[in-house]
């Protein structure tokens, strides 16, 4: 009786491990395709649109020979209102509305841009009528989005987009995704082969008594369920953690956008106005200009996240005295000033001289920005804090840097979170990048970064992989 029985339950053993499999493959790939059908519908930010938009232009440029010829289909590809040639003076030399052709840049941004060979963007009123084709479709005075953008070869080029145009650029189409069937699909075959697995299992069972045969599947439900409501409870927990800093830097995004472009379009038309005095007029060209430079810092900060973590990080590690790092960082920022350089041993240290400056630079101008009005930059062969938050891997021989400020400190509420993306303690704060660039970078040089921090003040300390030169030298 004994022998016999035995058969089935090794036989039910293994139809669990079947039927669990299937469940998991199939509510993996349900998820995922949920997720991904979320991301292709999902709208996408004008800075893809532009980097795009420039890609194909540059493209056509290097495949035609003429200019003229590269500019008329580049408006055809992208579907624009003109697309413009401009020399470092900011003067037209190639455009598809011929009205545009010779003339000078008339918005201050957009000159400073061109002069300075950077991006600029800015929705505001166009100088000259724009013709399509011939036919004039703009006239003088409408309000289109102008993008000025640098290439590789000195020149620029000038994007004129109708804004309601660039809106439906930005959305994607709604429509269910062929991937999103794949997987769906998918998922069905794994959920049909886990029903094939349950019926093999009742007919291996048969052999069991009723009452044995019901207390088993009772006991295999109530193990199912409990292993779903898991994985919905984790899946849930994810999806609403998701949402939740998808939702705030949407919000914040639109707020730490918003209110720079809408200082640049109401200066750009006090100034196109005529009706300001020219004291009046150098304030709102300063104005404009500093809020151009805070547009352009938050874009540089969503294009470097999305850099790195799409390609990496472009370093190049090599063994430096410790002494020369010490120096490096002390002059990487203008306003910081040099602390403690204790270095009790000579030390090599392995790291990137300059993605360690931008890493410090970066801890500065944070401290500064979040009400600090001194910071010190310190450097040593000792560790100088009591780590109350710490990311990366601290190497086991450690060369440290130090940046100390005398601000207000970080909240303990918001201490954990501080390295994660898109976190910040206040709305207007910032886009809640900084320090997540920080531990990418940090991560990079197989360094470690851990935070202090009090009402006196925040230090953070990077740990740089190091060898001390005695042992160096035994090694040779």
């Amino acid at each position: 009786m004994d022998s016999n029985s035995s058969v089935p339950k090794k036989s039910s053993v293994w139809w669990l491990v079947v039927i669990a499999a299937c469940g998991v493959f199939a509510a993996a790939l349900l998820i995922a395709a949920f997720t991904f059908q979320r991301s292709a519908t999902s709208p996408i930010g004008e800075g893809e649109v532009f980097v795009s938009d420039v890609s194909v232009i540059s493209d056509l440029l290097e495949a035609l020979p003429e200019p003229d010829e590269a500019v008329r289909r580049s408006r055809n590809a992208l579907n624009v209102e003109a697309v413009s040639l401009l020399g470092p003076d900011g003067v037209i030399t190639t455009s598809t509305s011929p009205t545009l052709v010779g003339s000078l840049l008339s918005s201050p941004l957009l000159a400073f841009g061109a002069s300075n060979q950077r991006f600029m963007a800015l929705a505001g009123e166009i100088p000259v009528e724009l013709a399509i084709d011939g036919v004039v479709e703009w006239p003088a005075g409408s309000v289109l989005y102008q993008v000025l953008s640098p290439l590789d070869d000195g020149q620029l080029t000038l994007i004129h987009y109708d804004v309601s145009g660039l809106l439906q650029r930005r959305t994607q189409p709604g429509e269910l995704q062929s991937e999103t069937l794949q997987l769906i699909a998918l998922g069905v075959v794994f959920v049909l082969l886990g029903i094939a697995g349950l019926v093999g299992h009742m007919r291996a069972s048969r052999r069991h008594s009723q009452m044995a045969l019901e207390s088993q599947l009772l006991r295999q439900h109530s193990e199912t369920l409990e292993a779903t409501n898991h994985e919905l409870d984790h899946a849930l927990a994810v999806a609403e953690e998701k949402i939740r800093i998808r939702s705030e830097f949407v919000l914040m995004i639109n707020h730490e956008l918003r209110t720079p472009l809408t200082s640049v379009v109401t200066g750009a038309e006090l100034l196109a106005s005529g009706s300001l005095t020219p004291s009046d007029a150098n304030q709102v060209v300063n104005s404009i200009v500093s809020d151009g430079h805070r547009l352009q810092d938050i874009i540089d900060q969503i294009l470097a996240v999305a850099r790195i973590e799409n390609k990496g990080l472009t370093y190049e590690l090599r063994a430096t005295p410790l002494a020369e790092v010490c120096q490096a960082v002390s002059e990487c920022h203008p306003r910081t000033l040099s602390g403690r350089h204790e270095v009790q041993e000579p030390m090599e240290v392995s790291t990137d001289i300059s993605t360690l400056g931008i890493v410090v630079a970066s801890l500065a101008d944070n401290a500064f920005s979040h009400g600090a009005t001194e910071v010190v930059v310190g450097c040593g062969t000792r560790t100088a804090v009591e780590p109350m938050v710490a990311v990366g891997s601290r190497p086991e021989t450690a060369a440290f840097i130090t940046v100390s400020d005398n601000g207000p400190g970080i909240e303990p509420d918001f201490l954990p979170r501080i390295f994660e993306k898109f976190e910040k303690a206040s709305f207007s704060s910032g886009t809640g990048l900084g320090l997540y660039i920080v531990k990418l970078m940090v991560e990079a040089l197989a360094g470690s970064i851990a935070v202090e921090t009090s009402p006196q003040g925040t230090t953070f300390e990077i740990a740089l992989p190091a060898i001390r030169i005695e042992e160096l030298a035994a090694v040779s």
